[in-house]
């Protein structure tokens, strides 16, 4: 019996059909448009030796594409079209489809032109990407449109609050660098900040950016964060305080995990890492309590330093007014 062959990566072996195995997944999860998902095992089975390189390539490209993440798949087009993998029109179509959405007409315009010199193209795709040239040349030539900024400096909270959630759903690109310079600015309210990683989470957005909220200061990814609550430490408080009141009380487990909330929020996307979870929990747990004045509570110099740490945070954090929606 012949034996099957093991690829070696690093110190790892890989076994026989592990690429294949991951492809079949990815295709699944494309069909079934959970496109992060197939996006994440198409990447993978990239890793492994292939002889459908252009065909996987294909797939993850529209996986990208179709989960909004623009930046990758722009740069999976110039791989895909300067090595000659997949289908040239159908991966140069959606190369030109990614640059109209962030407004690169002089791109297009010179990769149009110099198509139109060089190929000999199907009469039915000349046609179409005709168009598409004259598109670019007409947008390169037409005025530059003015953007009113986001902003003006005088709406009050709430009003900043629902002109960021009105963002959700529309194209936040005139908007970006407003946005990324309150990300930087110390004293934009952290309320807003949150909403603003939110927005551009949602929509993809894989640049770096830089967000300064009290005395954190720190680079993310917004497509690659977690959602507030989703964060192990913030499960880790949670965890802790079930377990010291889902039997005892219910209603006031209900109540600190809504402040732990609230708290979380305002300093999201960091964690207070220098206080353990427990010791947060610990003081969340004992600022309701004070909240409820019950007796018998400790003077808050004979509680420990990490909980002291916590509770005096806690105090700037509730000094910081939210939205009333």
């Amino acid at each position: 019996m012949k034996k099957k062959k093991w690829d070696r990566k690093g110190n790892v072996f890989i076994f026989p059909g592990t690429g294949q195995a991951l492809i079949q997944k990815g295709r699944a999860a494309l069909e079934a448009k959970q496109y992060d998902e197939a996006a994440s095992f198409l990447s993978q089975a990239l890793e492994h030796p292939l002889t459908e390189e252009g065909d996987v390539k294909t797939a993850l490209l529209l996986a990208l594409y179709e989960s909004g993440r623009y930046d990758s798949a722009l740069e999976l087009c110039k791989d895909m079209l300067h090595k000659g993998l997949g289908d040239y029109y159908d991966v140069l179509d959606i190369y030109v489809l990614i640059l109209m959405q962030q407004k690169q007409y002089k791109t297009i315009f010179s990769t149009l032109s110099a198509l139109m010199e060089e190929k000999q193209l199907p009469e039915e795709k000349r046609e179409y990407f005709e168009r598409l040239l004259e598109l670019s040349r007409k947008m390169l030539d037409a005025p530059e449109t003015r953007w009113m900024p986001l902003f003006t400096g005088q709406e009050t909270l709430r009003e900043q609050t629902l002109r960021l959630m009105e963002l959700a759903h529309v194209n936040i690109q005139p908007y970006y660098d407003e946005l990324v310079a309150m990300l930087e600015k110390e004293g934009t309210h952290p309320f807003l900040q949150t909403l603003i990683l939110n927005v551009l989470k949602e929509h993809g957005i894989e640049r770096a950016v830089t967000v300064r909220k009290f005395e954190f200061t720190g680079s993310v990814i917004p497509v690659q964060l977690s959602d507030a609550f989703e964060k192990d430490y913030f499960k880790k408080v949670i965890h802790f305080l079930e377990d010291e009141l889902a039997d005892k009380d219910p209603v006031q487990l209900e109540q600190v995990k809504e402040i732990v909330k609230h708290h979380f929020f305002l300093i999201y996307p960091f964690e207070p890492k220098e206080i353990s979870p427990e010791g947060w929990a610990r003081a969340s747990l004992r600022q309701l309590r004070t909240y409820y004045q019950e007796p018998g509570l400790e003077t808050e110099n004979e509680l420990d330093k990490e909980v002291q740490k916590s509770l005096a945070f806690m105090r700037k954090l509730d000094e910081i007014s939210s939205p009333i929606m």
